[in-house]
């Protein structure tokens, strides 16, 4: 069954998605990207947490117009576990995040497109150890990050900052989480 939950969430991903790329209307814009993530809090008082480790996601978004798009992003992540509060024979989780934005962008006539990033979606834990139940909750997000949009081109290349606000009721752990992405990518419009 969670199988077919991710299954599902990629494809509204696919198909009700966005990304901004300077000066395109009316396009859609595939992307992939890579990086960092960092969580930034503890699960408990005694320092439980997860470990940083490399994020690899993508998504589809619609341009509105050269400063608006809406799109929808997938990241996942296999983090490491640190600490005493639980036992476990795999301390290895994957952690997914899928989020539905709306980003606002300025356009400048060196190419480059700064713009913020707002959305809100769920976050999901599945733990490696056979012993332990995973966790899904909503999830909300904040970014920033720049477009340079290559010349006669409908590519462009995106460094991209995002912090995660989440909560963990799961995993004999109740806390708010706090996770930073850094991520780099490649995206490309499809304009019609």
């Amino acid at each position: 069954m969670h199988r077919l939950y991710q299954l599902l969430s990629s494809l509204v991903i696919l198909v009700f998605a966005p990304t901004l790329l300077a000066g395109q209307n009316n396009a859609i814009v595939l992307f992939g990207y890579g990086g960092r993530d960092l969580p930034l809090s503890n699960l408990n008082e005694t320092g439980d947490h997860f470990g940083s480790d490399w994020v690899v996601g993508g998504g589809v978004g619609l341009q509105l117009n050269t400063n608006f798009a809406v799109r929808g992003t997938f990241s996942t992540v296999n983090s490491g576990w640190e600490g005493t509060s639980i036992e476990l024979s795999d301390s290895t989780f994957r952690r997914s995040f899928v989020a539905f934005d709306l980003q606002a962008g300025v356009p400048t006539a060196s190419g480059f497109v700064p713009y913020f990033v707002v959305g809100a979606g769920w976050f999901s834990i599945e733990p490696k150890d056979p012993d332990l139940e995973g966790d899904r909750s909503f999830a909300g997000r904040f970014g920033a990050g720049v477009n340079y949009v290559f010349d006669n081109t409908f590519m462009a290349f995106f460094l991209e900052g995002d912090t995660w606000i989440y909560y963990v009721d799961g995993l004999s752990y109740s806390r708010i989480q706090y996770d930073i992405m850094i991520v780099g990518g490649i995206a490309i419009a499809i304009p019609f």
